[in-house]
C-alpha cells in the first residue's frame, strides 16, 4: 500500500473470476481499516458493499469476466471523500440502473450504488465505474445524501 498525504492512494488488479470479488472486498476492508481514525466504519462497510456490486457487474457485463481477464480497484481518500474506481475491460453499452421488482434475483447492483454513494459515474472511456463516499459526518437532524436522493426521486 502506498500512503500519499493527505490520504491513501492504492490500486490492485484481480483475476476476473467470481471468487476474486470476495478477495477484493477483503483487501479493501483491510486497506481501509489499516488507516485508524481516517475512514469511519460505516463508510468502510458501504464501500465494501459497493465494490462487491461494481466488481460483480464488471465480471457479468464486460470482458473482464472472460478467462484470463482482470479488473482493477483504485482507492483514494482525502480529508473529505473516499473515491473508488472499479476498472474493467470495457463494455459495449453504458451502465444503467435496471428497473427491478422485489422478486427479481438480479439487477440491483447499480441501484445500491445510486442509493448509497454520494456520486457515481461510468468512466469516460467506458471501462469501469467510479463512486464517492463522504468522510464528513452528516450533522444530526440533516438528511444524509441517500435520504436526500430518495426524497428527490419521490418528488418527481
Amino acid at each position: 500500500m502506498t500512503l500519499t498525504p493527505p490520504g491513501i492512494l492504492v490500486a490492485r488488479t484481480f483475476p476476473g473470476t467470481p471468487d476474486q470479488v470476495g478477495t477484493a472486498r477483503r483487501w479493501l476492508e483491510d486497506t481501509l481499516t489499516r488507516t485508524p481514525g481516517r475512514i469511519p466504519d460505516a463508510t468502510t462497510a458501504t464501500s465494501v458493499l459497493l465494490l462487491s456490486e461494481t466488481a460483480t457487474n464488471a465480471l457479468a457485463h464486460t470482458p473482464s469476466g472472460a478467462p484470463g481477464s482482470t479488473f482493477t480497484v483504485h482507492v483514494h481518500a482525502d480529508r473529505h471523500t473516499l473515491t473508488l474506481v472499479v476498472q474493467d475491460a470495457g463494455a459495449t453499452t453504458r451502465p444503467e440502473r435496471a428497473r427491478t421488482s422485489i422478486t427479481d434475483d438480479h439487477g440491483r447492483g447499480l441501484a445500491l450504488v445510486e442509493a448509497f454513494a454520494d456520486t457515481w459515474q461510468p468512466l469516460p472511456g467506458g471501462n469501469g465505474i467510479s463512486f464517492t463516499l463522504s468522510l464528513t459526518p452528516t450533522p444530526t437532524g440533516t438528511p444524509d445524501s441517500a435520504s436526500a436522493r430518495t426524497a428527490r426521486e419521490h418528488a418527481r
